[in-house]
């Protein structure tokens, strides 16, 4: 299969939290992300195609903010390899530059420790 991401996405060095905006509910967790995309491992499947507005909840404040807000599309779900799990990918389709910087700055931080 042939890449079509812009921007590689850097493997998570801390557990990150992504939680739906609407009901505030805990839905996942990130593998790996860019400001383009991520990849969640969840307990239940990410239905394809759909849009789902989320927070990604960060472990320390950063610019003031204790959450990344964003819409991003599911584009591919797939069961893991261990039971009642699941592996998704999502590719980010509305973010305010604010929170693209907070992202980056949080990639940065990994690979600066």
């Amino acid at each position: 299969m042939q890449e079509q991401r812009h921007s590689p996405r850097k493997v998570a060095n801390e557990v990150l939290i992504i939680a739906d905006q609407i009901t505030g509910s805990q839905i996942g967790r990130v593998v790996n992300i860019s400001a383009e995309g991520l990849m969640l491992l969840s307990d239940e499947p990410m239905v394809t195609g759909s849009v789902y507005q989320l927070n990604l909840v960060l472990p320390n404040p950063k610019s003031g903010q204790e959450k990344v807000a964003f819409a991003a599309e599911a584009v591919w779900c797939t069961e893991a390899s261990q039971p009642d799990s699941f592996w998704s990918g999502f590719h980010i389709i509305d973010i305010d530059a604010e929170n693209v910087l907070i992202i980056d700055e949080l990639i940065l931080d990994w690979h600066s420790n």
